[in-house]
Order: C-alpha cells, then sequence, then structure tokens
C-alpha cells in the first residue's frame, strides 16, 4: 500500500521480518495473544466476504495431475481456479523453472538438486509418470512457459523458492516480456530469506509476506506493493484476520491440508478473504459458485474482472458444461502428490522430500 508510510523506507520490512522470532514466541502460548473470549469478538466484527473470491490452485492442481506442470495448470483452470500459485527455481544457467523441491527426485524420474542442473537436463526429465501413467511425457515448464499458457486466463502467484540476489529484476523482465506489466494481477510469496531479493521487484507487481502479528501486519501495510496478506491455517485466528483487516489488506487464505473443506472455506469467508489457496478446487469452486462468490475471470491488479470480462463470463457460463470431474486417481497417486483424499490420511501421506517416490505411511515436515 502507498502512503505517508512509504517514508519508512528500505529497512522497515527487514526490521518487521527480525522481529518476528520475539513476537511469535509470545504470542505463541496464547494464539496470537488472544483468548476465546477476545477470539469470538473477533469473529463477531468480522464482515464476511461479500464481493468475488479468487479461487487460487495450489501448484495448479496437484490432486488431479503432477504439480507445477502445464496439465496441472490447465485441471486448475478447467475446475475454476483463476489464479495459479507456482514455485519457482533457477537452474545453473540462469532458467527459470517450476519445481517445489530442491531436488528434483520426487516429481520426475531424475535426481539432482535444480541448482546444479542445466535447463536441458531438467527438459529431458519426465514430470507425469511418477503421478499417473496417462501424465507420460509431461515435462517442468520454464516460467515464461507457464506465464504463456495461463495469460489472460488466471492471475499468478509466484512463491520463489532460490535464486541470485538479482533474481526479482529477472523475474520482473520475464513479466514484462509476457505483457503481465498491463494491469494482471502477479503476486510474489515473500518470506523474510528472500525480501532483499524480492523487494526490488518493480510496482506493478505485489508482495504477499505471511502473518505474524499485528503490529507486524500494520507496518507491513504501509510499504508500497504490499496489499496482500497470507494466512495460514495452522495458524488461522480471526484475530489475525482483524489485524489483516484493520491494515486495510487483503487476505489470502491458504486452507490446504486437514481443513480444505467446507469448514474451512465457511471461516475463509467470514474472515473476509479475497483469495482462497487450495487443492480442493473440485470443492472450493462449487461451494464459492453456489453462492455467487466465485470470481469468473482472470482478476486485474484490483482484484476484478477487466472491462467487458463479465458479459463474456456470462456467456461462457450460459454454454457452459461442467468440466469433467478428475478420474479417481489410485492412493498412491494422491499420497505422491501430497493431497490424500481423505483428512485423516493426509499426514499418512505427507511425503518425504527429496524422496525419488512418495511412500505412503511415511510422514515428514510439509
Amino acid at each position: 500500500m502507498s502512503g505517508s508510510g512509504a517514508s519508512i523506507g528500505r529497512t522497515s520490512l527487514r526490521a518487521w521480518f527480525a522481529a518476528a522470532a520475539a513476537v511469535t514466541t509470545t504470542a505463541a502460548g496464547t494464539g496470537f495473544a488472544s483468548t476465546s473470549m477476545t477470539e469470538r469478538a473477533a469473529r463477531e466484527s468480522m464482515t464476511p466476504t461479500g464481493g468475488a473470491v479468487i479461487a487460487v490452485g495450489h501448484r495448479g492442481t496437484r490432486r488431479f495431475a503432477p504439480e507445477n506442470t502445464l496439465s496441472a495448470h490447465e485441471m486448475a483452470i478447467a475446475l475454476g481456479a483463476r489464479a495459479i500459485e507456482m514455485d519457482v527455481r533457477m537452474t545453473a544457467d540462469g532458467e527459470f523453472v517450476l519445481m517445489h523441491d530442491p531436488a528434483v527426485n520426487r516429481t520426475t524420474d531424475g535426481r539432482g538438486l535444480v541448482s546444479k542442473m542445466t535447463l536441458a537436463e531438467i527438459r529431458r526429465l519426465d514430470a507425469g509418470s511418477w503421478f499417473a501413467p496417462e501424465f507420460a511425457g509431461e515435462r517442468v515448464p520454464t516460467l515464461r512457459e507457464a506465464l504463456r499458457n495461463i495469460k489472460g486466463r488466471a492471475a499468478v502467484d509466484i512463491d520463489f523458492k532460490a535464486g541470485p540476489a538479482d533474481s526479482a529484476e529477472r523475474i520482473a523482465r520475464i513479466l514484462d516480456e509476457e505483457r503481465f506489466d498491463d494491469g494482471s494481477l502477479v503476486t510474489v510469496f515473500v518470506r523474510s530469506w528472500n525480501y532483499r531479493k524480492m523487494k526490488r521487484l518493480p510496482k506493478p507487481y505485489l508482495l504477499r509476506p505471511h502473518y505474524r502479528n499485528a503490529a507486524m501486519t500494520a507496518q507491513a501495510a504501509r510499504e508500497d506493493r504490499v496489499e496482500v496478506m497470507g494466512l495460514r491455517r495452522r495458524s488461522f485466528s480471526f484475530s489475525a484476520a482483524r489485524a489483516i483487516a484493520d491494515a486495510k489488506l487483503s487476505l489470502f487464505s491458504n486452507v490446504m491440508g486437514r481443513d480444505d473443506n467446507e469448514r474451512g472455506f465457511a471461516d475463509s469467508l467470514r474472515a473476509g478473504a479475497r483469495f482462497i489457496q487450495t487443492d480442493r478446487l473440485d470443492l472450493l469452486v462449487p461451494y464459492l459458485r453456489e453462492r455467487g462468490l466465485l470470481l469468473e475471470c482472470a482478476p486485474t491488479r484490483s482484484f476484478s474482472c477487466p472491462p467487458g470480462a463479465r458479459d463474456a463470463v456470462k456467456l461462457a457460463a450460459a454454454a457452459r458444461r461442467e468440466p469433467p470431474r478428475p478420474a479417481a486417481l489410485p492412493a498412491a497417486a494422491l499420497c505422491a502428490s501430497g493431497a490424500g483424499a481423505e483428512p485423516d490420511s493426509y499426514r499418512a501421506c505427507k511425503y518425504s522430500m527429496g524422496s525419488t517416490r512418495a511412500k505412503p505411511g511415511v510422514s515428514s515436515t510439509r
């Protein structure tokens, strides 16, 4: 957000992140310093989402297609996602590719660190067979290919994983060349370790930090290009949502995991979420559509449809046949994707980072 607070300058978010550990430790025992009574009051004070909500496909849709692939993006858009979250890493020869893990082991038929492999080496990998036979031959896309594929159909949410100091400038150059500086919505997830790099991202593109506490949220809101604040489901509280609303930031609610269901969706709407990121687009999209809350177009930087898009959406909706429900995949594929079919199986399906295949029953940090 721009304004008088913009004079805080370059070090403000650095200090904001530096204070996180101490403040988070203080808040940990109190649930963001809120008692049940305070939490109840915060919930009652919230203004539920009244406008359109942007459904965000986590890694495209890793439940029904191999994550971070063009097939995952196509499936997500067909299911109703209007923003695609993608994980970005840099290869040894300076190309940006979509990959969540540091290594290619889990989601391809190869082995090795992305940062130690050239684009040509990564191009040769099969990024689909591990998930299901019908995706055999799927390739790891570059950032440019992914942007080109979804341009005009969905917004972009970049989770930048690793790269050199000038990564923001390089990413911005690609975004500009692919015409995402035309008012298209682009958000970039920032953490403490990559803020120094990502703060160099030019103004058309928005930074998206995660909520830590109310004071830090208010400070972040004074920063130019921070208009969206993420809130993890495992640390969700209405007190946190209240702080985000008070800072006049848009809430980006993450519901992946045990609460990727109607209860999690309802809490997000009650908290005033403008974005809901999910692994269950097959549940979220109908839930929002039935309530008249689903944004049915690729959003602009103002989180709305571009001029004329609403009429096009109405015509498309009138002629739309519901997209075919993705075929049920084997349990092994669901576990490999990190998205177990049922909440109780989710923990058992967590994958070991860096393993060549996910193994049901192996638990690790997500």
